[in-house]
């Protein structure tokens, strides 16, 4: 191998790496990169946004376990994997007989995604789990008070027409309401069962 390809080599490498470490910021980043860094206890609360049946706030769901996710409905790949995990997690669960958990999936693309588009994609994974959205600014509040950052995308130049980057993880929310754990969207299923079954 001559001078040449080693070099193009190396740097088709280096391109990958840094392509990698975008990507697994965009996915994993639970803030934005020009805010303080807030502690875990600071997250979380009380919140109400818009689904299909009206008005739905995190308190009407005492005395239940909940898996919240942020994404959105024209999402590729990565939300829609993300709900079909929720979805096997929470069939698991119901298969062990537990069956006081809830989904919540809360858009980060208000303008686009409705409440009623939100059931109909919803009820594709599972009847427990809820579409919210609401006006841009709720959203963005709500996001912020679990650590949630999400930036619109121009794509206009390819078939794809916007993309939203946003955090991608799991939020799990006891009894009371409160925030006590996230888990990364590579969890599985299972690893997310586990998690809601030892918290209770």
């Amino acid at each position: 191998m001559n001078t040449k390809s080693k070099t193009l080599m190396v740097l088709f490498a280096g391109l990958l790496c840094i392509g990698s470490l975008l990507t697994f910021y965009f996915l994993n980043s639970t803030k934005d990169f020009n805010q303080p860094a807030r502690t875990f206890d600071e997250l979380g609360g009380d919140f109400t946004l818009e689904s299909y049946r009206g008005d739905v706030s995190l308190s009407e769901f005492k005395g239940k376990f909940g898996i919240m996710y942020f994404g959105y409905m024209s999402c590729a790949e990565v939300c829609p994997n993300s709900l079909m995990v929720m979805s096997f997690a929470m069939q698991k669960l119901e298969e062990a007989g537990i069956d006081n958990t809830y989904g919540l999936f809360v858009s980060v693309d208000p303008l686009r995604d409705t409440s009623d588009k939100m059931k109909e994609f919803t009820d594709y994974f599972h009847p427990r789990i809820i579409g919210l959205t609401g006006d841009a600014d709720a959203v963005r509040k709500v996001s912020a008070q679990y650590g949630v950052y999400y930036d619109e995308s121009d794509l206009s130049d390819s078939f794809m027409e916007y993309s939203v980057s946003h955090a991608s993880r799991f939020y799990i929310v006891n009894a009371n309401g409160d925030l006590v754990k996230t888990m990364s969207h590579t969890t599985t299923s299972n690893e997310l069962a586990a998690q809601i079954k030892e918290i209770m």
